[in-house]
Order: C-alpha cells, then sequence, then structure tokens
C-alpha cells in the first residue's frame, strides 16, 4: 500500500505552528541571555567589592587615592582643579586583589552587555578621545567600569556615613570617554543637575556629560558596587534620589 504524505494544508499548518512558536520563544530566549549577562555583570562588581574590601584592610581604610587628599571635592574639585596630579588609576591599585597585571587584561572589569567596553570608537590611535580633543582617560584604560570620583581624594572609609548606600563604581556609559565619573558637575543628574524621575530616561535623552553611568543597559537600572563592598542592581531614579545624609546626588554621594 503506498504510504500517505503529507498534503500541502497540513505542511503549511505545521509551519504556522512552528512560527508561531518562534515569536513566542525567541524573546523569552532574549530576555533569559540578557538576564544571565545582567547576572555577570553583578558577579563582577561583587568581585570588585571583595577586592576593594581586602585593600582597604591593607591600606588603614583608605580608599585608593588618584589625587591631592580633601575632605570636600564637591568644592575643592569643582573645576577638575585638583586633577592635574594623577598617582594612578584605584583599578590599577586593586589589581593585586583580582590575581591580574592590567586592567586592560582583567575580565572583571568588562560587562558582556558593554557594546564598546575598551572605548574603541571613543578614542583616536594614540589613545586621546576623540571628544573635543580631550587627553587621553588617563591612569588606565577605558573598561566598562567607572568609578565614583568622590572617593579619589584620599577618602578614609569612616568618612562614609551610609556604606551600603553610597555607590563606589558604576558600569560606564559606553558613549562616555571617562574613568570616573564627577556627581558635582552634573554627570548623575538630568540638564539642571536635578535626580531624575519617571519615565527613566533613554541614553539618547542624557546629553553630554550626563550619561557617564550606563543606566539604562540592564532595563531601568544600573549595577552598582558599594563602598560596603556588596554589589546590587537598583532604578537608576532610586539610586539618584537624595536621602538624610545624601541630599545633593544620592547613593553617589559619599558624604
Amino acid at each position: 500500500m503506498k504510504p500517505k504524505a503529507f498534503t500541502l494544508i497540513e505542511l503549511l499548518v505545521v509551519i504556522a505552528i512552528i512560527a508561531i512558536l518562534a515569536a513566542i520563544l525567541f524573546p523569552v530566549f532574549a530576555q533569559a541571555k540578557a538576564a544571565a549577562k545582567k547576572t555577570a555583570c553583578l558577579s563582577n562588581g561583587n568581585q570588585i567589592g571583595i577586592a576593594l574590601m581586602l585593600y582597604l584592610g591593607d591600606n588603614d581604610d583608605i580608599f585608593p587615592q588618584e589625587h591631592p587628599a580633601t575632605n570636600n571635592p564637591v568644592v575643592d574639585d569643582s573645576d577638575a582643579q585638583l586633577e592635574g596630579i594623577d598617582y594612578g588609576s584605584p583599578l590599577l591599585a586593586i589589581l593585586p586583589y583580582v590575581s591580574s597585571k592590567g586592567v586592560d587584561k582583567t575580565q572583571i572589569y568588562y560587562c558582556p552587555m558593554d557594546p564598546d567596553p575598551h572605548g574603541a570608537s571613543l578614542l583616536d590611535t594614540s589613545g586621546n578621545c576623540l571628544a573635543n580633543g580631550a587627553p587621553p582617560p588617563a591612569p588606565g584604560f577605558l573598561s566598562s567600569v567607572i568609578l565614583n570620583a568622590y572617593y579619589l581624594f584620599g577618602m578614609s572609609e569612616s568618612q562614609v556615613t551610609s556604606p551600603s548606600q553610597s555607590v563606589y563604581i558604576n558600569e560606564r556609559n559606553d558613549l562616555d570617554c571617562d574613568v570616573h565619573y564627577h556627581p558635582w558637575l552634573g554627570e548623575v543628574g538630568d540638564a539642571n543637575g536635578q535626580p531624575y524621575t519617571s519615565p527613566i530616561p533613554t541614553a539618547a535623552d542624557l546629553g553630554t556629560p550626563v550619561f557617564a553611568i550606563a543606566s539604562v543597559r540592564h532595563g531601568s537600572g544600573s549595577n552598582g558596587t558599594y563602598c560596603d563592598g556588596h554589589s546590587r542592581w537598583r532604578p537608576f531614579g532610586a539610586m539618584r534620589k537624595p536621602f538624610e545624609g545624601h541630599d545633593l546626588y544620592g547613593e553617589f554621594q559619599a558624604f
């Protein structure tokens, strides 16, 4: 007996069912992949936090210092006048605690969701920032990590009033050509220096230099490593919202 073949209608029905299932499942797979990358970035932040705690324990609880000491960077460095003297990147200082010898080779400084973790599109062949002829982003290489400049001026751990609510490191927006950000120069607020409100802005809305932090890379929030060593994802607006003792820049304010 001759075997029965599929009819054209049956084949079209099967193809239609497969197409419907694919349309349903592909976004789910994409979301799962994004969630996995977000978790990988957060894990990197946790490792940086552990390295920071080890560094503080070995250095009298003084954060890695990049510029001359001051207890009031908001005023004393308001025009970046202290940054002419450079002691080297904190990311270099904590390298021994992550068993690495180079910022450019340290995987915990890179997020798999960062479209340009090395800043290749931002730098010329000499390593200078292309925008406005700015100097190179020394000290160190551009990476997915961007440091809160509050902690670069010889600050001690005891000065931080709310360690679990004070961000030390965020992820760098791939459009920002710097190794750290300055809350007091408007780099964590809107164009008027005010906290972000709902709706959370998109990268295109942020402008220069407001977009220092990758505030919307992971949904409506950002991964942050706090100065007590822990890391977590938070809605960016919640991170920027002022609270008692941190009335200017919220969690981006150290004291």
